[in-house]
């Protein structure tokens, strides 16, 4: 929703000062929530928030070549309703974040998304949807690969991948310190026959399982 007031300690109260941060070609600390925009954001405990505006029931979000973090609207809305006349989104690459980053369907109300762009552009998200979806048509090669379980999360390995074909695995930038994360040294969750795998592991223990 739009609010009267967007800065951090109106929005979110409960949230741990100078840790709003946005996303350019680095982590940038921000002040402020703009709409459309995805931001990392640290609390010292669970809860909710409840936010009093008016509904955004369509927004047009700017993309910059490669990651960015962007929001969506006052309603869910799915990917295959995102307008994206030119064709810039990377399919498959809407990534949300639930203690490690997991492929996301669709964009809730409240939350940040990490989304990959061919180029720089403009898309669109609206309550009703749109002619001119994001494209969908790629070989998903990680249904035919040996799975590696951390924690989890999944790597894949044992499939060759056409060079074409690997932006499709590539994986958003590295969370900030004190979450987990894991992937091949290549930013990537897939490799043929061998990879170097890096953890940022915020637990005393892991579990590994294939």
């Amino acid at each position: 929703v739009n609010v009267p007031n967007a800065s951090q300690s109106s929005v979110f109260p409960g949230s741990v000062e100078g840790t709003l941060f946005s996303f350019g070609e680095t982590y940038v600390n921000a002040n402020e929530l703009i709409p459309g925009e995805g931001y990392w954001l640290a609390f010292s405990y669970a809860g909710h928030a409840a936010l009093n505006g008016t509904e955004l029931n369509s927004l047009i979000i700017s993309l910059n070549a490669g990651w960015n973090i962007i929001s969506g609207i006052s309603v869910v809305t799915y990917v295959s309703d995102i307008f994206d006349p030119d064709q810039i989104v990377v399919p498959g690459s809407l990534y949300g974040f639930n203690g490690t980053y997991v492929n996301a369907m669709s964009l809730v109300p409240g939350k940040g998304y990490w989304i990959n762009a061919f180029t720089s552009g403009n898309i669109t998200i609206s309550a009703g949807g749109n002619s001119g979806k994001i494209r969908s048509e790629f070989i998903d090669h990680s249904q035919e690969a040996n799975v590696l379980y951390i924690n989890h999360s999944k790597l894949y390995f044992g499939v060759s991948i056409p060079e074409s074909e690997l932006v499709y695995y590539q994986l958003p930038p590295t969370p900030p310190t004190g979450t987990f994360d894991v992937r091949f040294d290549t930013n990537s969750k897939i490799v043929k026959d061998i990879g170097h795998i890096k953890i940022q592991n915020n637990k005393e223990n892991l579990v590994i399982s294939a």
